[in-house]
């Protein structure tokens, strides 16, 4: 696969809704471009909080500006450069995000023993002029997308 790393996840996302949630929609910025398959997890904001659409066993899938979010998955299918990690429980955080009214910026880590991380992806998302970047591990260039919030639609 072109994007050197895979991620499927058997868990069905959140199903709760809060009225102060707004929805980072993305799009591809080519519709030429195949290897967008979109920003995972998909990001939102919650409560001056940027979240992600997963179901997640343990932990918190929000986290405020500037600290740590960790949470627990199971069930999630990794391969990095087209070889399978298998199936297994997953750890995720997100350390020491930009989240604010200008930008929003990070990078999202996993782990299976919560000691070693690898870092999955990183994406930086300008709020003002809707560009947004998700670079995958082992990526150059990463992948660009024009992004806008979207209230109470998650």
């Amino acid at each position: 696969m072109k994007r050197g790393i895979l991620l499927g996840l058997l868990a069905l996302p959140l199903t709760h809704v809060v009225a102060a949630t707004q929805l980072i929609v993305c799009e591809p910025a080519s519709k030429n471009d195949r290897s967008a398959t979109g920003i995972w997890p998909v990001p939102y904001l919650w409560q001056n909080k940027l979240c992600f659409n997963m179901k997640a066993q343990a932990g918190n899938t929000c986290v405020k500006n500037g600290l740590t979010a960790i949470w627990y998955s199971e069930a999630v299918i990794v391969s990095v450069d087209g070889e399978s990690l298998e199936r297994d429980d997953t750890w995720f955080r997100v350390a020491r995000p930009t989240v604010n009214e200008r930008e929003i910026e990070y990078k999202i880590e996993a782990s299976r023993d919560k000691k070693d991380w690898i870092i999955m992806s990183k994406v930086t998302i300008n709020l003002i002029s809707g560009q947004a970047v998700d670079w995958l591990i082992n990526e150059h260039g990463g992948t660009s997308y024009n992004c806008h919030l979207e209230g109470n639609k998650l």
